[in-house]
This record gives structure tokens, sequence and C-alpha cells, in this order.
């Protein structure tokens, strides 16, 4: 880890909610980050912002469960001295990101996402396309995905799944949560039991 995320992990700390879910789906986010680099052809600075709205994605859920990832958004804008090493622009796309893990996908009906400049919303949608998918494939809370294979066709992107228990249950949350990815990547997902 880096100085950057371990400041991320303090503050999930600090917030203290659901902390095991929080660290499987930042696992799985940048699991998927790395295998599909080729597709998104993103860097570090991208793999840090996505490995921070993982980790705090679910913050939100200490003021409420409704509109837990706006208030994850307005968490983390308020905390921001609290993520040091990050800039305050690479703050707003960590909150940006975890404010998209769920529900309506990133709008320019959205004063700040409009807000942003064009490259700053392209990473935006497709580092949260990651995270819904990752936080989809531990929709039961239980930790059980061990390991995701993705694999890249001109037509398609597969992703297997290996999991402790059925693997079907969690395909079927990250299945949920695709329609985001099919439209920041411009490719249809597919799964697969490992």
């Amino acid at each position: 880890m880096n100085a950057r995320v371990d400041a991320a992990e303090r503050l999930l700390e600090e917030f203290g909610w659901d902390v095991d879910h929080a660290r499987h789906v930042r696992r799985l986010a940048v699991s998927l980050f790395d295998q599909l680099q080729p597709l998104h052809q993103f860097g570090p600075d991208e793999r840090d912002i996505l490995d921070a709205a993982a980790l705090l994605h679910d913050i939100g859920w200490t003021v409420a469960g409704s509109k837990h990832h706006k208030h994850a958004y307005d968490l983390i804008c308020k905390r921001a001295d609290k993520l040091a090493g990050f800039a305050r622009r690479q703050v707003e796309l960590i909150a940006q990101v975890a404010r998209y893990h769920r529900k309506a996908p990133p709008s320019l009906q959205h004063p700040a996402f409009a807000n942003l400049t064009n490259d700053e919303q392209r990473a935006v949608r497709r580092l949260a396309a990651l995270l819904r998918l990752a936080d989809g494939f531990d929709r039961p809370h239980l930790q059980s995905v061990t390991e995701l294979h993705c694999g890249v066709t001109d037509r398609h992107v597969l992703i297997g799944v290996k999991a402790l228990t059925d693997p079907g249950l969690h395909i079927e949350g990250a299945a949920r949560k695709r329609a985001l990815f099919e439209e920041a990547y411009g490719l249809p997902v597919e799964f697969a039991v490992v």
C-alpha cells in the first residue's frame, strides 16, 4: 500500500462502517482495474482514486441508509484534509466515484459532475463502473468472491468468478450493476464461473 491509500484506510476505520466489506470491495475493484488496464489505460493516480473510493464508498451509511451514496460524497468532501497525499481535485474524484457506486449513473444534470473536465468525467464514469461491479460481487457482504479473471475481446468483457459459496449469487449481484460499465466502456459484460 502507499501513504495516500493508508490515509483512506485510516478514514474508513474512523467511520468504522462495515470495514470488512469495504476492504473486500477495494480488493475486487483494484483487481478489475489491474486486469482491465489495457482497456481503460489509466495509471497509478486513477488506481489510487479507485482504491480510496472503494474503501470509502459505504461511509454514508453512518448518516442514513437511503441515499448513502450521496452522503458518502458529502463526507469525503468534508474530510478532504484526512486524505493526505491526494490533491483537492483528486479528493473530488474519489468522492464522485464513491457517489456513483449505486443508483443513478453520472449525469451532466448533476452540478458537481458537470463541473468536471471531460477527462475527469470519463475517469469518474469508468472508475465508478468498476466500483459498481466490485460492490455487486459482494452484494451479500460475505466476502466470498476469492478471485476474478478478466478477458477482453473486441466483442465483450468476460469476467470469471471464483467464490467460496455459490458464485451465481455474486454474479447476479454484479450483473445487476453492469449497465454503467457497458455504457462507459462500450462493451457488454458476460460472467462465468471459474
